[in-house]
């Protein structure tokens, strides 16, 4: 009886894992029947259209240029209390210049200068004193002497000599030691006989200066 009931349970179990085998198999199969679901990092992103990248160059030599048009030095002299050149910029006036170099002095005659001038490059703004002649300044700016004219060339000392463009004390002694030496000037041209002066700089020179 043992025997035969030992024999069932022995069938029931190989059954048991027949049938689930079997069971095993069939869900592979099924699995491999159907189409590869698409894994979600596998998934294609839409990918965003990418901003043009422009291809021009800044064009650093025309900035530079505009840079260096828009700088203005401003030699001021006079009644103020740094006398010096000065870095302005393009739409400045005489007033940021007189500023820039301290202000007045109590003995600066304020009248002389037109503050509400606009600054241009290489321009020289004289301050006179309380008493001292004076015409005010226009466009051109002029250096003037002690008694508020045009530089005279024959009479000017090295300091009003350096009102002029581009002199400073060498050049105003090598003037000055021409005059001694060789009597006054009577012309442009002549100036160029003083070392260190060329053409350019008696072409800047014309309407500044007088002979008599």
């Amino acid at each position: 009886m043992m025997e035969k009931y030992k024999q069932h349970m022995s069938w029931f179990i190989g059954g048991g894992i027949l049938l689930i085998l079997a069971i095993i198999v069939s869900l592979m199969n099924y699995f491999q029947s159907e189409p590869n679901m698409p894994v979600t990092s596998q998934i294609p992103q839409q990918m965003e259209p990418e901003s043009p990248i422009s291809t021009d160059k800044p064009n650093g030599k025309s900035r530079d240029n505009n840079e260096r048009k828009t700088k203005l030095m401003v030699d001021v002299q006079g009644s103020v209390k740094r006398p010096g050149v000065y870095e302005l910029k393009e739409g400045d006036r005489v007033m940021h210049a007189i500023q820039m170099a301290g202000g007045f002095m109590e003995s600066a005659e304020i009248r002389s200068v037109n503050q509400a001038l606009k600054i241009t490059d290489e321009m020289i703004v004289y301050v006179a004193e309380k008493g001292e002649k004076y015409e005010l300044q226009t466009a051109s700016s002029k250096p003037m002497d002690e008694n508020g004219v045009v530089v005279n060339i024959n009479s000017a000392d090295e300091t009003v000599l350096q009102t002029l463009n581009g002199v400073g004390p060498a050049k105003a002694q090598s003037i000055i030691s021409y005059r001694e030496e060789n009597g006054p000037f009577t012309s442009l041209e002549q100036l160029l006989e003083v070392r260190g002066i060329g053409e350019k700089t008696i072409e800047q020179w014309k309407d500044q200066i007088s002979f008599e």
